[in-house]
């Protein structure tokens, strides 16, 4: 690797000319941009491009829902697709298959989740689910308001973001996913939920419950 000097070529980056230009530590660095066939490829590269085209192809889901909503703005390093890839990518296989939908983490945020949250379908309507949670005591004021969100999943098919009109305040309660894509009743449904500001402009984390 080359180091270039002050001219015309002392600001570029990236690609250009068949070589490479990468600003380091104040100065401009070039290099011969490799040249790749498939022989090149060994068969550890290529499972690690296959696991990583399914991994974006995981997180273009929500490029235009979840992220700009919950996960633009929370690193200045990073943007939010590329914060949401690194907190979700360790819940895919070698292979990039999804090995753990609990491990996935559809929001996170500064507001807190409380421990011993449960969530559970009714006994009486399959299509209702049943939520309660133990008072939080280092929580007050505006974020009693704080109101519980979901997110379903079935056979890899994400709902929207649904509000279910419970309030951290209430301790509990009941809601419908009437909207949202629901298995049949021998089958289970992945749901995501975290609490939302009554501005909407912070969240928690979520937390997966398989019910």
């Amino acid at each position: 690797m080359a180091k270039v000097k002050e001219g015309a070529s002392s600001d570029l980056s990236g690609k250009a000319d068949g070589r490479v230009y990468v600003q380091f530590k104040g100065g401009v660095y070039t290099r011969r941009l490799p040249k790749w066939n498939k022989d090149s490829w060994t068969p550890g590269m290529l499972q690690n491009l296959e696991r990583f085209k399914s991994i974006n192809a995981f997180c273009a889901l929500f490029k235009d829902s979840l992220i700009p909503q919950i996960w633009n703005g929370l690193d200045p390093r990073m943007s939010g697709y590329a914060l949401f890839l690194k907190t979700n990518k360790e819940a895919f296989g070698p292979d990039g298959s999804l090995l753990n939908a609990k491990k996935i983490r559809l929001s996170i945020g500064n507001l807190s989740f409380p421990e011993g949250f449960e969530a559970r379908r009714s006994d009486m309507d399959e299509n209702r689910i049943e939520v309660k949670w133990p008072k939080q005591m280092h929580v007050g004021g505006i974020h009693l308001f704080d109101e519980l969100m979901v997110i379903s999943c079935v056979d890899g098919q994400y709902s929207e973001i649904t509000p279910t009109g419970i309030v951290r305040n209430d301790l509990g309660g009941t809601f419908s996913l009437s909207s949202s894509p629901m298995p049949p009743a021998q089958g289970p449904v992945h749901l995501y939920l975290f609490f939302a500001s009554p501005n909407h402009r912070d969240y928690s984390e979520s937390e997966c419950f398989e019910v």
